[in-house]
């Protein structure tokens, strides 16, 4: 914008102070707060993350376990459906669903795999999230 004269000057200037009018001075001794809410799942995202963290294994978990594990951290909606599916990818085509292995390394092996071998950058993202969801939930398994 190019300023010509006086006029377009000034014209700048009162929109500018009535700008400022308009968003007001801070009033002293007055405090201004603000409120946030959070939900009853936020809340109890950590109880809940610990409760399923309980109940599984990620080193020691069978298949038929890691589907049950899944389903409860997706109804408590700690995680997406796309890690979801990431974390129900299965191992091998002929596991045996009740014979247990450990999740977290094999799941740190494929994307090892992936990041040697070109795969995609989603890819890679959404397996770093699920390697990252299943040390949370080992941690916890921990603290038991």
């Amino acid at each position: 914008m190019h300023i010509n004269n006086n006029s377009q000057a000034n014209l700048i200037q009162n929109r500018t102070a009535n700008i400022s009018n308009n968003l007001g001075a801070p009033t002293p001794n007055k405090s201004e707060r603000d409120t946030v809410s959070i939900s009853d799942a936020g809340l109890n995202a950590t109880a809940n993350w610990q409760k399923i963290a309980n109940n599984y294994d990620v080193t020691n978990i069978s298949q038929n376990e890691m589907a049950n594990m899944v389903s409860s951290l997706t109804d408590s909606q700690l995680v997406s459906s796309t890690d979801s599916l990431y974390l129900m990818a299965p191992r091998s085509m002929n596991l045996d669903p009740e014979m247990k292995f450990d999740l977290l390394a094999t799941t740190e092996k494929s994307l090892s795999f992936a990041k040697e071998n070109g795969g995609s950058d989603d890819s890679i993202r959404n397996q770093e999230r699920v390697v990252d969801i299943l040390k949370n939930l080992q941690e916890l398994f921990g603290k038991t």
